[in-house]
């Protein structure tokens, strides 16, 4: 795992009628250099936030050490780990896509939707995966950062601006 290249950066990309979007020249070399060149990009729900994440298949391996691994804190602290319903939301709510050698990608459909994503996609890296954010949606977020907030609106009022 120290061998990992971490995600950094941040980008807006449009989105097409279709779904498709690029994954910004940075963070779709981190995919390629995490997953040993492999052109498949992992597109999930955020646990927390409304948006969604990105990530290689390195680190969807490296999900099952870490369901593991909470489970014995967990247990061993005496909490209750509900594996089932974690594990779902591991596997289920993940759709693994392929992207191009441009990176552009299709956005699935049900994840598209829950994150509110229409025209543009607000990428961010934060260190072993990356977010997918609609930017008026990041805006409008309240446990989202204010320099996070700030980044946003400079890369909306540049695409306004072009």
């Amino acid at each position: 795992m120290d061998s990992r290249k971490p995600y950094t950066g941040y980008a807006l990309n449009g989105i097409d009628g279709k779904g498709r979007v690029g994954i910004p020249a940075g963070l779709r070399a981190t995919v390629e250099a995490n997953g040993d060149g492999e052109r498949t990009l992992f597109v999930a729900r955020h646990p927390s936030d409304p948006c969604l994440v990105g990530y290689d298949r390195q680190w969807s391996n490296l999900l099952k050490t870490q369901l593991t691994t909470d489970e014995h804190l967990d247990r061993g602290e005496g909490r209750v780990f509900d594996r089932l319903n974690k594990s779902r939301r591991a596997y289920t709510m993940v759709d693994e896509v392929g992207f191009d050698g441009s990176g552009r990608f299709i956005i699935p459909g049900f994840l598209r939707q829950s994150a509110k994503l229409a025209d543009c996609a607000l990428f961010f890296g934060v260190g072993d995966q990356f977010e997918i954010w609609s930017p008026t949606v990041l805006l409008e977020t309240p446990q989202v950062d204010a320099e996070l907030k700030e980044v946003a609106q400079w890369l909306l009022d540049q695409r306004t601006a072009a």
